[in-house]
């Protein structure tokens, strides 16, 4: 009997300290070190871009008019050929003005009359031979001889359509002998050297734009490259669509671009401008906005980015990120805030 109480002290013994091992291995178990995760990772710094945004414009000629005239006459000479270039001042178009030039020559006739008695007149009227009325009436008279003739002359010149600058005429509408009124297009008159470029930009990038920025730009079936500076602004923006229509203007000494043309344009808004550029894969949306991931004292911190302009791969961020930050652009489906982490930076 003895015996056996024994041996049961001795095995309730050992199962005491086999009870007592396995909760202090547990213990040893539960204080295992956790796993840090290696991430890629960039420095964030400042760097510049040439980021040129495509537009579609018109080429419009430098001057460009309509030739018509301004009274109903017969054409009675044609005096340029169709496609020439001429010159400001040269006689294009001439019209009947017969019955104006009968009534120039009875006026001046009218007038070399009553010149001559205006100086009779005012000999008398040194002599006192007549009254100061009677002169002034003459004088009067000679005047409005005078102001006629001026109306004749008026009247003639507008029997003569001339080129109003440089410029290549078009196709002519009409033929000798045609009687014309004043909505009869003749012709038109396009001075295309140099040549204009108008296209409209969104409002917010108006900031952007100064006095003789460089446009490159193509037309349609050529692939040559052209340039182009900016002249000028519409001075209000467009309420419908929210743009403002620009023109720039370019040298065409060749006559290779043409009005009317369709172009494609590429503008750089941002030339030389310095900012914090990241990767657009690093960038993760949220309820509120976007953010990106970053290391903090070897954990992974959160910071919500307001960003900007976007290229084919990268992101402008304009406010969240300071210089120098390390940017976590890897395992962004396995990280979380106050997670470590260690960054690998690529070279």
């Amino acid at each position: 009997m003895h015996k056996i109480l024994f041996g049961l002290l001795i095995a309730m013994f050992f199962s005491f300290f086999s009870c007592k091992g396995g909760k202090e291995n547990n213990k040893e178990g539960s204080k295992a070190p956790k796993i840090t995760l290696t991430v890629d990772g960039s420095i964030v710094k400042l760097s510049s871009k040439d980021i040129s945004y495509s537009y579609t414009g018109s080429l419009l000629a430098n001057e460009a008019i309509d030739i018509r005239p301004e009274i109903s006459a017969k054409v009675t000479k044609i005096l340029f050929q169709e496609g020439a270039n001429v010159n400001k001042g040269q006689l294009l178009v001439k019209m009947f003005d017969a019955d104006l030039q009968a009534q120039l020559k009875k006026s001046k006739l009218q007038i070399e009359l009553k010149a001559k008695e205006f100086e009779r007149k005012k000999e008398l009227l040194k002599l006192n031979g007549i009254s100061k009325e009677e002169f002034e009436i003459s004088e009067n008279g000679l005047n409005t001889l005078i102001a006629e003739q001026d109306l004749l002359n008026a009247q003639i010149s507008k029997t003569e359509l001339i080129a109003s600058f440089n410029g290549i005429v078009g196709l002519r509408m009409v033929s000798e002998g045609s009687f014309v009124t004043n909505t009869t297009v003749i012709t038109s008159l396009q001075q295309l050297d140099p040549i204009k470029i108008e296209f409209s930009i969104p409002e917010k990038y108006k900031a952007n734009l100064v006095e003789n920025m460089e446009i490159k730009f193509t037309v349609e079936g050529n692939d040559r490259v052209y340039s182009a500076k900016i002249y000028a602004l519409e001075s209000k923006i467009d309420a419908s669509t929210r743009s403002i229509r620009i023109r720039a203007q370019a040298s065409n000494p060749d006559r290779s671009l043409f009005p009317g043309s369709f172009v494609s344009i590429k503008l750089n808004l941002f030339p030389g401008k310095e900012t914090i550029f990241i990767i657009a894969r690093a960038i993760v949306p949220v309820i509120d906005g976007e953010q990106v991931f970053v290391v903090k004292n070897g954990k992974v911190a959160t910071a919500k980015v307001i960003t900007g302009i976007r290229t084919e791969t990268e992101v402008e961020i304009l406010k969240g990120l300071q210089i120098s930050d390390t940017l976590i652009i890897s395992g962004l489906l396995q990280i979380k805030e106050g997670m470590p982490v260690k960054a690998r930076i690529a070279k």
